[in-house]
């Protein structure tokens, strides 16, 4: 009786050149997929925008702010989107039947993060 032993026999699979070049293209999209799906996890996860407030006017609703190397001008009740899921905004309040901008609210996905500067009311 011959059992069959792993070792010693092994089994042979031919590929023809044309499945040889399929099989390493799908690897490589493979890891672009994977890379890109981390870079993803990160920005969504973990990144978070550095601003760095240049001068602020609550009574007009307008505010300078530096990203990196660009600088935000903020007006009104506008969202300024830094990216995807990040934005900034001035917010405000009614007082008195009139609006009155307070804050500088930095935003992911539309809801308040961190209030980047406050006026104290």
């Amino acid at each position: 009786m011959m059992m069959f032993n792993p070792s010693t026999e092994s089994i042979k699979v031919r590929l023809s050149k044309t499945n040889d070049i399929i099989i390493k293209i799908a690897a490589v999209v493979g890891a672009i997929t994977i890379i890109a799906g981390g870079y993803t996890w990160y920005l969504n996860n973990i990144w978070k925008p550095n601003i760095e407030l240049i001068s602020v006017d609550f009574e007009n609703g307008t505010a300078q702010l530096k990203h990196g190397s660009d600088i935000i001008e903020l007006t009104g009740d506008a969202t300024y989107w830094i990216n995807a899921d990040w934005g900034l905004r001035i917010g405000s309040i009614i007082d008195d039947g009139k609006l009155r901008y307070n804050r500088i609210d930095l935003l992911k996905k539309g809801m308040v993060v961190e209030y980047l500067k406050r006026d104290e009311i």
